[in-house]
């Protein structure tokens, strides 16, 4: 935004949501219920990722809570989702919501930040170069979640918050990845619809979006060839992909490579993939995090590396990210990969910055710690 009209963001924040906010405060006269939990998400058709794991182990458990989830498919009008978040002791998000900034808080309410992405990889929120400073965006969360203690300065100043906020619990959502139950029913799942997988040395690839959002997103076709890159990994490897959600025309896969390259865009996470991955090949993603939890080895396949750099910018050196080889030619994708197979990566010290809180208790942490 133009430096002449920041000044004036948080009026144009609250005047676009002047009615709710008005409704929310008409409604604080309603008691604030203890055991109340608001789920609220805009950016999921239904509850997923770190709000459904939660959901999940306090109703396994039988916690003494009541939960109610909005997604953007339930989604009830204005004046009932005031209500609801202001008798409600805990809001939980999991992503940007612009509704809930403009909201002064009642005294002893937690509006929690369960943030999508794990670990700290892309610069995002206040520390990005363009974020208006003094927007009312994020700050007035209690609480935010972060799946390692280094990252706790990082998270505050994402989101604009006093450290004291942010808590190295976990992430929720990975507790799954230690669940041996559910690992091997995935794998079977994912063996059924795919036969030859279980047979074969498993490629994921895994590219991140360029672009600004959903509307212009897309992946250089330049960047890479997926037949060359099967037909130098051999007869050993079959090659799985899946493309960020964001972008619309990945790649089709023609009759002569089918039994060679899977398209698994239809699949809704990711994680269930790395469970019969051999490599991961990415670029900028955050499911490097989740990948090292399971101890997979991983190439970054980064071509724009540079450019990329310069425009979005990353927490730590791209290179402290790199379990293992970063490739930026096409040529030498293949040895790398089979490299990688063959010597893995050493992830260690990887896993105890970024992802030590990962391990399958995160989501007891979260509800003794900040529901308490």
């Amino acid at each position: 935004m133009n430096k002449l009209f920041s000044p004036l963001y948080p009026v144009l924040q609250r005047a676009r949501f002047i009615k709710f906010i008005n409704y929310f405060n008409a409604a604080k006269k309603l008691p604030l219920e203890s055991d109340k939990i608001l789920m609220y998400t805009t950016s999921r058709g239904k509850l997923g990722g770190n709000l459904l794991a939660i959901k999940n182990y306090m109703e396994k458990n039988n916690l003494p809570y009541r939960i109610t989830a909005f997604t953007s498919v339930n989604m009830p009008d204005e004046k009932t989702v005031a209500r609801e978040m202001a008798a409600s002791k805990y809001i939980l998000i999991d992503d940007f919501e612009p509704r809930v900034y403009v909201l002064k808080l009642r005294k002893g309410q937690h509006l929690i930040q369960v943030w999508h992405a794990m670990g700290a990889f892309k610069k995002f929120g206040y520390s990005r170069k363009s974020a208006v400073k003094n927007s009312l965006t994020h700050k007035n969360y209690t609480e935010a979640i972060v799946s390692s203690p280094e990252l706790t300065s990082i998270y505050a100043e994402a989101f604009g918050i006093d450290e004291s906020r942010v808590k190295p619990v976990g992430v929720p959502r990975t507790d799954l990845l230690f669940d041996k139950e559910y690992a091997e029913k995935t794998k079977s799942r994912l063996y059924e619809r795919e036969p030859l997988l279980k047979y074969k040395k498993v490629c994921l690839f895994a590219p991140t979006f360029r672009g600004n959002n959903v509307n212009d997103a897309y992946y250089p076709k330049e960047f890479i060839d997926l037949k060359k890159l099967a037909d130098g990994l051999g007869d050993d490897w079959v090659i799985v992909f899946k493309y960020h959600p964001f972008i619309k025309n990945p790649p089709a896969v023609p009759e002569s490579l089918k039994g060679k390259i899977f398209d698994f865009g239809n699949e809704r996470d990711i994680n269930d993939i790395l469970f019969i991955t051999d490599v991961l090949v990415t670029d900028y993603s955050s499911v490097i995090f989740e990948n090292a939890i399971l101890g997979n080895p991983l190439v970054l396949y980064t071509p724009d590396l540079d450019d990329y750099c310069g425009s979005r910018g990353f927490y730590f050196d791209y290179e402290e990210y790199a379990c293992g080889a970063v490739v930026k030619k096409q040529s030498e994708l293949s040895a790398a990969i089979i490299n990688a197979a063959e010597n893995g990566g050493e992830c260690e010290e990887f896993k105890r910055r970024f992802v030590s809180c990962c391990d399958g208790c995160s989501c007891r942490r979260f509800v003794e710690e900040i529901l308490k």
